[in-house]
C-alpha cells in the first residue's frame, strides 16, 4: 500500500490510491527521467483488470556514466529526488535496493483527467495537508536481475501465482527472481537456473504469451494454469512450501486465482489431470525433482553438493574443538588447539584424509592421532574449566 514507508515521517492517510488515468499520467511523466538516468528503467507490466494502484514501481539498472561523479557507482537518492521532484525518500539496509519516494500531488493535477472531485475529496479526507504519490525506484545490479524481476513483478500478483504453482509441483522448488533453486535444509539452497526462458520452457510456460501481454486476469490464470505441472485438483494455497500471503494480496488478484482454481478442478475429470494417481505425492515431488535436475544438467552438480555437505556433517562429529579439546585437555588455550586441528589436517592431507582415518578405524583410531601430534607439538595438557 502507498504512504507505509512514510508512516514514520509524513504519517498516515497522505498516500491515496492513485486511479489508473492519474497513474498512467504519472508513469509518463517520471519514467523518462530515469530512462535519462540509467541504461535501462521500466514500469513491471499492470495486473490486466487493476484500477487503482498503491504506488509507481519503477526497476532501473545500469547508470549512465555521464550522470556519475569520481567513485560514484550509482546516482546519489538525493539526485533522484530532485529528478522525480520528491519532497523526501526512504532507503533500507544493502539487502533492499529499494528506495521509496514521496512525490507531492500538485493542486489541480487530477482536474485535467476529469477526476478533479476525487482530488478533492482526497485533500479534505488529509485534513488539507500535502498528498502525495509513492513511487519506489527498484535498483537491479544487472541486466539479467532487471528481466527476471521485471518477469517476477509484471502483471500483478501473477510472479507469486507462479511461485505457488512451482510449490505444488515440490514444496523445494523456489521460483523467483534469483530464478529457480531447490531448497531442502539443511542443504543450502542450490540454484537450477537464472535463465528466463529455460525456467519458462521447463515450466510450460510461453514467453511469447507473456509478452503478448493479458487482457483479462482470467488470460493470466490460464496463462499460468497451462504448466503441464498445474493440478487443479489437490491444488494447495497454503501449507509446507507455500509462501504465506499478506492481507493485502488477500483482497485482489491472487483471491480470484485461488476462485478460478476451485472452478477449474469442478470442472476438470479427474482421469484428464496431468499427473499419476498410481503416485503418492511425495514420490511425484522427488520424480519432479529429479527431472528438473536431469533437465537443467544439474544431477551431477546437485550430488556433488548433497556429498560434501554430508562428508563436512560427518566430519563434523568427529572432529571438532570441542571434541579435539576434550581428548587433548588443552582446556582454554585455544590457539594450541588451533594448533593441533592444523597440524592434523596437514598430517592427513586435509579433511578426507581425517574421514578415510575414521573410515579405518574409529573415532579411537582419530584420538591416538590428535594425541600424537599434541605430543609431537610438545603442547602440554591443562587442566578443564
Amino acid at each position: 500500500m502507498g504512504g507505509r514507508a512514510f508512516l514514520a515521517t509524513l504519517g498516515p492517510g497522505l498516500f491515496p490510491r492513485i486511479p489508473l488515468p492519474v497513474y498512467n499520467a504519472l508513469k509518463n511523466r517520471l519514467l523518462p527521467r530515469l530512462q535519462a538516468l540509467y541504461r535501462r528503467a521500466i514500469v513491471p507490466r499492470e495486473a490486466p483488470e487493476k484500477l487503482t494502484f498503491g504506488d509507481l514501481d519503477i526497476l532501473v539498472t545500469g547508470p549512465r556514466p555521464s550522470n556519475l561523479t569520481s567513485g560514484q557507482t550509482d546516482v546519489p537518492y538525493t539526485i533522484l529526488r530532485d529528478v522525480l521532484g520528491a519532497q523526501c525518500y526512504v532507503r533500507h539496509d544493502s539487502r533492499n535496493r529499494t528506495v521509496n519516494f514521496a512525490v507531492p500531488i500538485q493542486p489541480g493535477e487530477w482536474e485535467a483527467l476529469n477526476l478533479g472531485k476525487e482530488e478533492e475529496e482526497i485533500r479534505q479526507a488529509a485534513g488539507g495537508q500535502d498528498v502525495f504519490y509513492q513511487v519506489d525506484v527498484n535498483t537491479c545490479v544487472d541486466e539479467a536481475e532487471h528481466e527476471r524481476t521485471a518477469f517476477f513483478h509484471g502483471y500483478g500478483d501473477l510472479g507469486m501465482i507462479m511461485c505457488v504453482v512451482a510449490r505444488n509441483a515440490d514444496p523445494a522448488l523456489v521460483l523467483g527472481e534469483k530464478g529457480l533453486r531447490l531448497s531442502l535444509p539443511p542443504q543450502p539452497r542450490f540454484e537450477l537456473s537464472q535463465s528466463l526462458d529455460d525456467i519458462t520452457k521447463f515450466m510450460g510456460w510461453s514467453m511469447e504469451t507473456w509478452k503478448a501481454g493479458f487482457r483479462t486476469n482470467r488470460e493470466a490464470f490460464e496463462w499460468v494454469g497451462s504448466s503441464r505441472f498445474f493440478n487443479p485438483q489437490g491444488f494447495r494455497t497454503h501449507g509446507e512450501g507455500i509462501p504465506k500471503v499478506s492481507k493485502q494480496r488477500i483482497q485482489f488478484m491472487y483471491t480470484e486465482f485461488v476462485q478460478w482454481v476451485a472452478e477449474k478442478a469442478a470442472n476438470t475429470p479427474l482421469e484428464t489431470q496431468h499427473n499419476n494417481h498410481a503416485m503418492t505425492v511425495e514420490q511425484r515431488q522427488l520424480t519432479f525433482r529429479e527431472h528438473a535436475l536431469v533437465y537443467f544438467n544439474k544431477k551431477q552438480d546437485y550430488e556433488a553438493m548433497v556429498h560434501k555437505q554430508s562428508e563436512r556433517a560427518r566430519l563434523k562429529k568427529v572432529f571438532n574443538s570441542s571434541t579435539v579439546r576434550q581428548w587433548t585437555c588443552l582446556g582454554q588455550d585455544w590457539k594450541a588447539l588451533k594448533l593441533v586441528m592444523d597440524a592434523v589436517r596437514k598430517e592427513l592431507d586435509g579433511d578426507a584424509g581425517i574421514l578415510k582415518l575414521y573410515d579405518e578405524l574409529g573415532t579411537s583410531g582419530v584420538k591416538r592421532f590428535v594425541l600424537e601430534v599434541q605430543k609431537q607439538l610438545s603442547l602440554a595438557s591443562t587442566t578443564m574449566n
